[in-house]
């Protein structure tokens, strides 16, 4: 397996948690969208963690230039959590709007996120990182 399939799988497992997050609270029910919103943020901060700490450190040991690149992805992560607290806080408020807003935005912050990650860094990494990386990565409990 690849980084490339390995982590653009996460990013596939992150968003089906994020349409859970949607789907309860279309139907209101404030319990279940907490849950959601909970299990979507652990598992993409597993994901981040997995890529800040380890898989973006190897990349730019191997490949200097890559430091512009993956700084913007750690902005983009930072981005990202800001909008995991208007999340929660839009479920805990029970407030439908800001809920909505605040998806909409990380959707579209998500979406564009993981394309440059898929296009640029994940093949970046099969070309340069060692492999034994995704090994850690792949027998690691909790992250899809």
């Amino acid at each position: 397996m690849s980084f490339q399939e390995t982590l653009a799988a996460q990013h596939r497992a992150c968003d089906a948690e994020f349409a859970k997050i949607e789907q309860a609270a279309h139907r209101r029910d404030w319990v279940a969208a907490a849950n959601a919103a909970q299990a979507f943020i652990d598992d993409t901060e597993l994901h981040f963690h997995y890529e800040e700490q380890t898989l973006f450190p190897a990349i730019e040991m191997a490949t200097p230039m890559a430091t512009g690149p993956t700084s913007v992805m750690r902005s983009e992560h930072a981005q990202m959590r800001e909008l995991f607290d208007e999340l929660r806080d839009a479920i805990g408020r029970h407030d439908a709007s800001a809920l909505a807003d605040a998806a909409d935005t990380l959707l579209l912050v998500m979406q564009q996120h993981n394309v440059k990650e898929e296009n640029v860094l994940y093949p970046m990494a099969d070309r340069t990182v060692a492999h034994s990386l995704l090994v850690r990565l792949e027998g690691r409990k909790g992250v899809a």
